[in-house]
């Protein structure tokens, strides 16, 4: 299916539910959504390893903030959601932007993420810890869905080849993720890597060629206890937690191939999505392609001779 250049907002709950194979959602427009909710997406997924194939991209999501303690994310690759392209979106004060839960060969590139709270970007592996219950028997949900479909054999295996060995490939580690070229500045965080310590997380995860202006740069669990991340108690507070800053980052870099910098490196308009580069050489280098905003949001065509000025609240 393909969903695009919808307008969708003012709303409870989420704008989207993603399920299946091979959809395409780009050009819509989110804005002012989950009012009442909590731990929800503005697109949400999960729970299902064989829903591949999935494409997000050229979306602006903006003005997003949900009430209690897990709040909002924008794209949400809820438990150990697989195989989605998540590129050329733009955010805007859009809670935490993109959220990668415990899912393996992601690929989130070329995105704009501007002044979101709490982060960036999210990676995690719960598989390794308070979500090991999938892995060790306790539920086998998303064993059962994958053999229901036969998913490591023809047809699915030979569509999305890593479904055939992903059941003998440690699948409770977050295998494969990969954040390129994204430029992001005003966040209070860039990264939230959660279970940093039950992982590799810098030998499975590639991070490179993206450009950072946020405030802090790393966030994870202070101590080294891969099982000590209490997600139910203060994933996003302080306690336990410690976030790197610039400083840190210039004097024992932990991601080289990014650049950090103290200030932001392009203005952006939230209402005319105008996007201009103060250094466009620096773009350039990293490979920044760009972002069609034009084709973003309600179109004007026989049906629809005027569309609705943008609305930021």
């Amino acid at each position: 299916m393909r969903v695009a250049n919808n307008l969708l907002h003012d709303a409870p709950f989420e704008a989207f539910y993603l399920r299946g194979n091979d959809h395409v959602l780009e050009f819509n427009e989110v804005h002012s959504i989950m009012r009442e909710t909590g731990d929800a997406g503005a697109i949400h997924t999960g729970r299902d390893w064989t829903w591949q194939g999935n494409v997000i991209r050229f979306n602006y999501w903006h003005h997003l903030k949900g009430p209690g303690l897990h709040g909002v994310v924008g794209v949400y690759l809820d438990d150990f959601a697989s195989g989605f392209t998540v590129v050329g979106n733009v955010f805007y004060q859009a809670g935490r932007a993109i959220q990668i839960g415990g899912g393996r060969d992601n690929l989130v590139a070329n995105n704009l993420i501007v002044a979101c709270d709490p982060a960036a970007l999210h990676d995690d592996a719960r598989g390794l810890g308070w979500a090991s219950n999938y892995f060790d028997g306790q539920f086998p949900w998303m064993f059962d869905r994958f053999r229901e479909l036969n998913a490591g054999q023809p047809p699915y295996a030979t569509r999305y080849p890593k479904l055939a060995t992903i059941l003998s490939d440690e699948p409770a580690v977050p295998k494969g993720n990969r954040f390129l070229r994204n430029l992001s500045w005003g966040c209070t965080r860039w990264f939230d890597v959660y279970d940093y310590w039950a992982f590799d997380f810098h030998g499975v995860t590639e991070v490179r060629d993206n450009i950072s202006a946020d405030h802090g740069v790393l966030r994870r669990r202070a101590a080294r206890d891969p099982f000590k991340d209490p997600y139910y108690k203060d994933i996003d507070m302080a306690e336990g937690y410690v976030t790197t800053t610039r400083e840190q980052e210039a004097r024992n870099p932990k991601f080289p191939g990014n650049t950090f910098l103290a200030a932001p490196p392009a203005d952006f308009d939230p209402v005319t999505l105008r996007l201009t580069m103060h250094d466009p050489a620096l773009f350039r280098r990293i490979g920044f392609e760009p972002i069609p905003f034009e084709r973003i949001g309600l179109q004007r065509d026989a049906w629809r001779p005027e569309v609705p000025a943008r609305t930021l609240r």
